[in-house]
């Protein structure tokens, strides 16, 4: 598998099924933060904004201080271009998750 943050989408699914399994009381963005925090630990290389994803469809504006990571959702009143650009790196995300 490779995509637009595959691994980071595989680590906020697995850290949003334990904290609905074990009923843990987690918000997104703590659910953001385990993931992320559970992907430092592979050669992933991954950045902050990946685990964005855990916001799903909704659009947020992170903002970065040091450390700190402030996410706060926005509405989108107007329409939202996008530019993907695949810069054919050579990541595997089964590879990376598997080590």
């Amino acid at each position: 598998a490779k995509g637009l943050s595959s691994s980071a989408a595989v680590c906020v699914l697995v850290a949003r099924a334990f904290n609905r399994v074990y009923d843990l009381k987690i918000t997104v963005r703590g659910e953001m933060e385990a993931a992320y925090q559970g992907e430092i630990l592979t050669p992933s290389q991954c950045g902050r904004m990946d685990q964005a994803c855990a916001y799903g469809s909704q659009p947020v504006v992170m903002t970065f201080d040091g450390d700190l990571l402030e996410v706060k959702p926005i509405h989108i009143t107007k329409r939202l271009f996008l530019v993907v650009v695949d810069l054919h790196a050579q990541k595997d995300t089964t590879e990376i998750l598997r080590d």
